[in-house]
């Protein structure tokens, strides 16, 4: 694994949770004049074939969240995985991961702005996630992402996963305004956790100014920013997100943009990321199609994954949110650059709601791995806060 990388991504191994540990005490210590709830908690566990024997690779992410009336807030959010946990304690190396903490002022002097200061991994542009927060919408989002669609993460580091077009990562500010109901600009100015060369020791000082639009049945963001270094060298990023029911059960999302091109260097297709879904629902049963370009960068590291896309289909039968769903999905991903390079997966699923939660269940089998059959199927079960 690239330490350098690990280390520019914000992870902490449990011997230097020192700020884990302050921040949980900042926690306790506040909880006597707020209120503590639990926004966010997901738990999820994959089960393939690694090395000949079966394992189990896990993890846990959840947000705290404290807060005091209306004027303010404070969020503190953490990552634990552990790879290997079903073969032997031995083989177990836990890494809790450090995420965000992040405190908001609202009504700033009594004038209609919203002040956060943050340190981690704060706000991802361009995913869907604060139209649900801020604008009271159901999910808009893709499911196409994270834990059960990328397990190993980008780059074979599991807290590195696709999440928007762009994650801001590292300590600063945060203005929004909030004047209107149906549109908020924001700006954000911090010091990045990363350097354009992770083997520099040059630090990288960010600014990017984001828009969010609401209304009726159109949902827009769109943003840009630059980062550069002492040295100057500068690196731009720029993208949009649309969501549009346009009735009859129809629907369509979209992202795309350039998450990172730092001047100077070739500009080409490699450098979008570009994700398209149109999602039609007939009564109980829907339809969700998925086509997703991986981008060359991705939070300043390059991915190494130039020319991969991915194709899924989604046949969905029933609502979790009001009871069970369940259905199947094909996809693959391929090498644009390679075409001889196909993964065909199937995946059947079911989905329900129970004590707030909602538990989600997945089988996924390679039908062309047949010459390696262990390595043909693969174990999803996933539970997360239910919306």
């Amino acid at each position: 694994m690239n330490h350098n990388a690990e280390y520019v991504l914000g992870r902490a191994r449990f011997p230097t949770l020192a700020l884990t540990a302050w921040l949980f005490i900042f926690v306790l210590w506040s909880a006597q004049a707020a209120e503590i709830t639990v926004p966010r908690l997901e738990m999820a566990s994959r089960g393939a074939a690694t090395d000949g024997e079966f394992a189990l690779s896990s993890l846990i992410s959840a947000d705290i969240a404290l807060t005091g009336g209306y004027k303010y807030a404070f969020l503190l959010g953490f990552n634990l995985d552990a790879p290997d946990i079903g073969v032997s304690s031995l083989n177990n190396q836990p890494i809790l991961t450090f995420r965000i903490a992040k405190a908001t002022a609202q009504d700033l002097f009594g004038l209609p702005l919203e002040l956060s200061y943050f340190l981690g991994s704060a706000d991802n542009f361009c995913s869907g996630d604060e139209f649900s927060s801020r604008f009271g919408l159901s999910p808009i989002g893709t499911d196409f992402r994270g834990f059960f669609y990328f397990p190993e993460g980008i780059k074979n580091m599991p807290t590195w996963r696709y999440d928007g077009i762009y994650g801001v990562r590292g300590t600063g500010f945060s203005l929004g305004f909030t004047k209107w109901d149906s549109f908020v600009p924001m700006l954000y100015l911090y010091q990045d956790f990363s350097s354009f060369d992770l083997s520099s020791e040059k630090k990288l000082y960010s600014g990017d100014l984001r828009l969010l639009f609401s209304h009726g049945l159109l949902n827009l963001e769109t943003f840009g920013g630059i980062s550069l270094n002492s040295s100057m060298d500068t690196s731009v990023r720029l993208g949009f997100m649309i969501h549009l029911a346009a009735g009859n059960g129809a629907e369509f999302f979209a992202q795309g943009g350039v998450p990172g091109w730092t001047k100077g260097e070739e500009f080409g297709i490699d450098n979008v990321f570009f994700l398209i879904e149109p999602r039609l629902h007939f009564g109980l049963f829907g339809i969700y199609i998925t086509f997703f370009y991986h981008p060359a960068e991705y939070i300043h590291i390059p991915t190494g994954e130039q020319g991969m896309a991915d194709i899924n289909v989604k046949f969905q039968y029933g609502n979790a949110d009001s009871g069970v769903s369940g259905g199947i999905e094909v996809g693959g991903n391929l090498n644009t650059h390679d075409s001889t390079d196909f993964v065909l997966r199937l995946s059947p699923f079911i989905s329900f709601i129970s004590g707030g939660l909602r538990w989600d269940t997945k089988i996924l089998v390679k039908p062309l791995d047949y010459d390696s059959p262990e390595k043909m199927f693969e174990l999803f079960i996933g539970i997360r806060t239910g919306f």
